[in-house]
């Protein structure tokens, strides 16, 4: 396999894992939701029920956070890999048109 095929197939499977981590966020977070302020309210009534509920809803929110946090490292764009340097990176270099420019300075107009 060709490396270009090589690094499209990486890129893919980190797509992949970006929108199954978006996605687990988003159940984590619906679930975690539903639970967890019902499980307040059995709290609030004295139902033992309550603190199992509060304790799942605490950790589908724990498992919401973590989700978004992978997801946004997923979706950071890794660091290119170290190439050979260019040599004319930063060095002046003449102008290809040989008219010149429009250029006004030094020539002190309106002074």
């Amino acid at each position: 396999m060709s490396a270009h095929m090589q690094e499209f197939d990486r890129i893919n499977r980190r797509k992949a894992r970006f929108r199954l981590s978006v996605v687990a966020a988003v159940v984590a977070g619906v679930a975690a939701w539903a639970v967890l302020p019902f499980g307040i309210v059995l709290l609030t009534r004295g139902e033992a029920a309550g603190w199992a509920l509060v304790v799942a809803g605490v950790a589908l929110l724990a498992a919401c956070v973590a989700a978004i946090v992978g997801a946004a490292r997923l979706r950071v764009a890794p660091q290119s890999l170290p190439g050979k340097a260019n040599p004319a990176f930063g060095e002046p270099r003449p102008s290809q048109n040989p008219d010149g420019g429009y250029a006004t300075a030094g020539m002190k107009l309106g002074s």
